[in-house]
């Protein structure tokens, strides 16, 4: 197998939303995002870039659902890891926050973890002590 020459940057996620700014609210006070860019406008957005440390996700608008199996459904088995370095104090603060937890706090494979989602059904499972 070859090695390639081209080092990549990260994964960002694009997240479609039934309400975006129902899903701006939740991921800025509860989450704590920062909201980075919004397009077109901040009236009536219809994607936006928001960040919180190195993490980034872009929403956007709902584009409607299609026949086809891997994109019938928003948020139907994704699960999106966001490593953290204190997995105990971001399990205090989202749950003190009011985030929807669906996991409790526990270790799995030796790592300790949990889960929440968010209004349109996408998991974001919060693990600590990964080195990457």
């Amino acid at each position: 197998m070859s090695e390639s020459s081209v080092e990549w940057q990260q994964i960002m996620p694009l997240l479609q939303v039934g309400n975006l700014l129902e899903s701006l609210k939740y991921y800025t006070q509860v989450l704590g995002f920062a909201v980075i860019s919004l397009w077109p406008d901040e009236r009536e957005p219809k994607w936006a870039h928001l960040a919180r440390g190195k993490t980034r996700v872009m929403l956007t608008f709902d584009l409607g659902t299609s026949d086809r199996q891997f994109i019938a459904e928003k948020g139907n088995g994704v699960v999106l890891y966001v490593v953290v370095e204190d997995v105990y104090a971001a399990y205090r603060e989202l749950e003190e926050k009011g985030a929807i937890i669906v996991q409790e706090l526990a270790e799995f494979g030796g790592q300790p973890q949990f889960s929440i989602t968010e209004p349109n059904g996408y998991v974001l499972a919060f693990v600590g002590g990964w080195n990457v």
